[in-house]
């Protein structure tokens, strides 16, 4: 629950951080003014987030009732059930002067003791002998355990694992096992992105990143 609260020119006393008082008087003009523009800027994003997260419903309604047509009309064609697996789904409008594309993925969740584990057998291997391919494995596991968030990284360590059947070492192969038995589906999750045609025929992808604008 959001404590955030403003003062404003007519609030008489302002409360700091540190439960302090202090008249409105003796406000510094730009902590005033601070003040004014995280108010406004609090207001516009808490309208974004309601809009993203209404857009974010009705993509998932979308997807599942066009993943649905798709099944039906499959079926009516050929007799068959039409199996929909996860991964990338892509439609368009009916001039195809819009494009939607849904990828439903798996987030995995890791269990934090056998990774550990993991996680020691394979310093063990990487530590047993410099070799090439053990560069390329330190350099996944030095990602997979340590990225700038904290966590592990799911992509990474299954890249470790991709060469389970090609090194044959006992300390590798254990790691490899540990981490497969680490893992659990956590939750799946749709990322969907909106393309619109441009005038030079490519397709613009509407932005609702701010990371990249």
């Amino acid at each position: 629950m959001s404590i955030v609260k403003f003062h404003n020119n007519k609030t008489p006393i302002w409360q700091n951080a540190s439960g302090e008082q202090v008249p409105v008087k003796f406000v510094p003009k730009t902590d005033k003014l601070k003040e004014t523009l995280a108010a406004k800027l609090h207001k516009s994003a808490l309208n974004v987030e309601a809009c993203l997260n209404a857009l974010h419903q009705d993509m998932n309604i979308a997807f599942e009732d066009i993943k649905n047509a798709v099944k039906a009309e499959y079926q009516i064609k050929t007799g068959k059930s039409k199996a929909q697996g996860k991964g990338s789904f892509t439609w368009f409008n009916f001039d195809k002067s819009l494009k939607v594309e849904a990828d439903m993925n798996d987030i995995v969740k890791w269990d934090n003791g056998l990774m550990t584990e993991a996680l020691e057998l394979l310093n063990k291997y990487i530590d047993g002998s410099l070799t090439d391919s053990n560069v390329l494995i330190k350099e996944l596991v030095n990602k997979a355990f340590a990225n700038t968030k904290g966590m592990i990284d799911s992509g990474k360590v299954f890249q470790i694992l991709r060469y389970e059947d090609k090194i044959k070492n006992t300390s590798f192969q254990k790691a490899c096992q540990l981490m497969k038995q680490a893992q659990s589906i956590d939750r799946t999750k749709l990322y969907m992105r909106i393309w619109e045609k441009c005038s030079d025929g490519q397709y613009r992808n509407i932005n609702l990143n701010f990371s990249s604008i």
